[in-house]
């Protein structure tokens, strides 16, 4: 009994993860999908980073960062609202699991590449 069991268990685990398994999409398609214009993706230091900069340039500065899981879309609704009188900068955090990093990020590490910004 404890066999077929253990056998159930195994199937459902093999069918919940070919169920959720998502293959990875190429950089083209996703740049495609999340990127308005070429310029969004900026050389900074050892980094490309997805920047959106919006709004006068000569106006006070709004700086949007994101949480973890989330991304530069999710301030879509406040950039609309503030770029009508700020100047407002959003960027996507790179990927925690990037292939080689080149240093362990630390939260001083946003900061510099703020400072790299144009």
């Amino acid at each position: 009994m404890k066999t077929i069991m253990l056998a159930v268990a195994l199937l459902f685990c093999a069918a919940l993860a070919w169920w959720l398994w998502t293959p990875d999409r190429s950089r083209g398609d996703l740049e495609s999908k999340y990127l308005r214009a070429p310029g969004d993706m900026l050389q900074v230091g050892q980094r490309r980073l997805h920047v959106r900069d919006s709004g006068p340039r000569g106006a006070s500065p709004f700086i949007l960062i994101h949480g973890f899981g989330a991304s530069l879309q999710n301030w879509d609704s406040w950039a609309a609202q503030l770029e009508r009188t700020h100047r407002v900068i959003r960027l996507d955090l790179p990927a925690a699991a990037s292939p080689r990093p080149t240093r362990r990020a630390t939260t001083r590490t946003p900061a510099a590449w703020l400072c790299c910004l144009p």
